[in-house]
């Protein structure tokens, strides 16, 4: 069947990234998508089993504003895996200077 395989992983700057998008953060500009990929982690050990062991990560997507799309960008990532006393899950994130939709307060 048509879905009979798993896709390739995703792999940024050397490093395989685990489990899935769980958090999207558009930045003000809507140029760039922040994706972390643990959600809740009695979630993650069961749905992605190596996501404790190996950390979860932050991703960015570009997104072209003109004719419409998303792009891994390689360039961006941030491993919890690497972290001191890690590795570590990541879920929802927030910016220094309110880059994110999320730091938009009325």
């Amino acid at each position: 069947s048509k879905c009979s395989e798993q896709p390739e992983p995703l792999v940024i700057k050397g490093v395989e990234v685990q489990g899935g998008a769980q958090m999207l953060q558009l930045s003000l500009d809507g140029k760039r998508l922040y994706v972390s990929t643990s959600l809740f982690s009695f979630w993650d050990r069961q749905f992605y089993p190596d996501l404790k062991a190996k950390g979860a990560q932050v991703v960015q997507l570009d997104v072209d504003t003109d004719i419409g799309g998303l792009r891994v960008n390689p360039d961006f990532l941030v491993d919890f895996g690497e972290e001191p006393c890690g590795p570590a899950l990541c879920h929802e994130m927030r910016f220094p200077g309110g880059d994110c939709t999320s730091d938009i307060w009325l």
